[in-house]
């Protein structure tokens, strides 16, 4: 015992403590795991949890020591340590001093003080009045950035719903510009059908328009084949002479006219 006295006053006692209840924590463990260890002392594993359990409780002791003044009696070591934190004789003369926990409070009778951060961000105790004007303006500045988030959500929606209703519109033009363009390309294969058709239409009519000039040629050279025969020679112009294979036709040749010599040099129909 005196040993130990000792060893607590010159400070040393919560080292062994700790060392030692690390040394019995291994060995509890070991047995546990082994079913006992015989060297030690320790038939089985039941042994060796107890072991384990006192040596967690002697390393824990030695720790809580180890935190203590070194120059404290024995009999202080074996007392329940007092209060961490006893109340101040007066509440202003804290305020603006350090804290360390936010969540510290600190009263005395109907009054308050309170942990808060200053404006450098540093816990300082403050009194109840400018603790709740803080909370007061902390719950505005909430209200106004859940405000804000509220605000910012709805133009993020109406700007969604923009942009749904001009990809809508886009499509809607984007269909109607297709539409029209269908359209004129329906146009413009029925303009080319019809020019199509138009220009067949002008060839049949140039074919009846030569198909009517050769009858009418064919005719006109029946009618001089019978004034041949007759007895009188006459055309009635130049396709006719030809068709009855008489030009050219010199003048006082049977046919002759001046009609059929424009140019009056005596021979017609060259």
């Amino acid at each position: 015992m005196l040993t130990l006295i000792l060893l607590a006053t010159s400070g040393a006692l919560p080292g062994l403590m700790i060392l030692v209840g690390l040394i019995a924590l291994v060995l509890g463990i070991v047995a546990l795991m082994a079913n006992g260890i015989k060297w030690a002392r320790i038939p089985n594993r039941k042994i060796g949890a107890g072991v384990a359990g006192a040596a967690l409780i002697l390393t824990f002791a030695g720790g809580a020591l180890s935190g203590t003044d070194g120059n404290m009696s024995p009999e202080a070591l074996v007392e329940e340590p007092a209060a961490a934190e006893t109340l101040p004789t007066d509440l202003a003369s804290h305020v603006g001093k350090p804290c360390e926990f936010d969540y510290q409070v600190m009263t005395q009778g109907a009054a308050s003080n309170y942990c808060d951060a200053d404006s450098a961000g540093v816990l300082v105790w403050v009194d109840q009045e400018t603790h709740e004007r803080a909370e007061a303006d902390l719950a505005l500045a909430r209200e106004a950035e859940a405000k804000k988030a509220a605000e910012a959500k709805k133009q993020a929606e109406e700007a969604a719903a923009d942009k749904a209703k001009a990809d809508a519109d886009a499509k809607e033009a984007k269909a109607v510009a297709a539409a029209k363009a269908e359209k004129a390309a329906e146009a413009k294969a029925a303009k080319k059908a019809a020019d199509a058709q138009a220009a067949k239409v002008r060839e049949q009519e140039a074919r009846a328009a030569r198909v009517a000039e050769e009858a009418r040629e064919e005719q006109q050279a029946a009618e001089t084949k019978m004034q041949t025969f007759t007895g009188s020679t006459s055309y009635a112009n130049c396709s006719a002479v030809k068709a009855a294979g008489a030009a050219p036709i010199y003048r006082g040749d049977p046919g002759y006219s001046k009609k059929l010599d424009r140019d009056g040099d005596g021979v017609a129909c060259e």
